[in-house]
């Protein structure tokens, strides 16, 4: 039971050293490797917390070191993938310093958020504003879609100002007060992300990866229906 109790902690330095390798790999413009470890990192994240809830181990220093680790996996790689498509898409049409700066600030953005998570006294069965992961994913899958040619014009090559953009949404979705669900939210939320998360699994095997950066600006935007409707 003692080593059990270490697993949790183990995961997250696993989601800790992907995320490391991850920026090792884009210095070297490994794409497949590095969106590879991102898909690491995700899932050490997700089986990191639900093992420590259930194992009674959650807080103190595995709450620290989750945060840590999400900056580098959930901050610095996406970081890393936004200079990237900057570089290797844009063109030209904006600065690669001025690219840099805007992705930087997405690392500050969501350094930012996961300390606010750490102390926010709101209701822990949803996210209030968009999850550094589901951030990391969105940016990730956009990449993903412009390597393999299947942006369906939502590329940097196409529309350069996107570079821009894309992480600025990201950012202010990150500190939006929107109430999104997770995987600890109550039935009839969640019924409603599984629904919108499967039809993003079946757009990636349709349309291709564009379906995630999509899918996640959908589940944005469900946020701000439940706004106003209080639908969940």
């Amino acid at each position: 039971m003692k080593l059990l109790s270490h697993l949790p902690n183990i995961l997250t330095l696993i989601n800790l050293t992907a995320g490391t390798l991850g920026v090792i790999a884009m210095t070297n413009a490994l794409i497949p490797t590095a969106l590879g470890l991102m898909g690491v990192c995700l899932v050490a994240d997700i089986l990191d917390g639900q093992l420590a809830r259930k194992l009674g181990v959650a807080g103190g220093i595995g709450v620290q070191l989750d945060s840590l680790a999400d900056v580098v996996s959930f901050g610095v790689l996406p970081c890393m993938m936004i200079f990237y498509m900057g570089a290797r898409y844009g063109g030209g049409e904006f600065s690669q310093q001025m690219v840099g700066v805007v992705a930087a600030l997405t690392v500050a953005s969501a350094g930012l958020r996961l300390a606010r998570f750490n102390v926010d006294t709101r209701d822990k069965k949803y996210f209030w504003g968009l999850a550094t992961p589901a951030g990391a994913m969105l940016i990730a899958g956009w990449l993903w879609a412009q390597f393999v040619n299947k942006d369906f014009g939502f590329s940097v090559a196409e529309m350069p100002f996107l570079i821009i953009l894309i992480p600025v949404i990201v950012m202010v979705a990150y500190h939006l007060p929107l109430k999104l669900p997770g995987l600890k939210s109550p039935k009839k939320a969640i019924s409603i992300a599984i629904i919108l998360f499967a039809a993003i699994a079946i757009g990636v095997f349709t349309i291709g990866p564009i379906a995630i950066p999509l899918g996640l600006l959908l589940y944005l935007m469900l946020g701000v229906v439940n706004l106003a409707l209080k639908i969940y």
